[in-house]
């Protein structure tokens, strides 16, 4: 799998490290039950689609994600989070590929955190528009790790 530019690379994790310092505490301190801030919600609409990371037994459950479109900056981002917002998860990972197989992480590789509430939200870094994106990421849940692989969505 390819890897973002390096220059896109290093710029990306400034500015996800200058977000984590404001928007991961708040989210990893969040009480168990609690809805997710609405600081760090993806700007957009929701297509009404819910994508649900698999157990090993191809089960639904752990956690899913969620794709929003924004027509003004012409950008998807998505957002991944633990089920039920608990706070039991644990290592929890989000990737947004384009098509070329590029992506950008929460956490970013160089500075990874032990999520436990969500992952995201990612922004296209690209003019989205008429492109497809696809999500992976994974979490830990009870011992058991769930995966999350969508395959192209957001194609228009």
């Amino acid at each position: 799998m390819k890897r973002l530019r390096r220059t896109q690379l290093l710029g990306l994790g400034v500015m996800a490290l200058m977000l984590g310092m404001v928007a991961a505490p708040a989210a990893q301190a969040a009480p168990a039950g609690a809805a997710a801030p609405s600081a760090v919600e993806c700007s957009g609409s929701w297509d009404g689609k819910t994508y649900w990371a698999k157990s090993p037994s191809g089960a639904n459950g752990g956690g899913y994600a969620r794709t929003y479109w924004n027509a003004s900056t012409k950008r998807n981002c998505a957002k991944f989070w633990s089920s039920p917002y608990d706070g039991l998860a644990s290592n929890i990972k989000l990737y947004l590929h384009d098509e070329s197989g590029d992506y950008i992480a929460d956490p970013p590789p160089e500075h990874p955190e032990n999520y436990h509430y969500y992952a995201g939200p990612l922004y296209t870094w690209f003019d989205a528009t008429g492109h497809c994106i696809h999500l992976s990421g994974s979490l830990v849940r009870g011992g058991v790790t769930y995966r999350l692989s969508t395959g192209d969505i957001r194609c228009g």
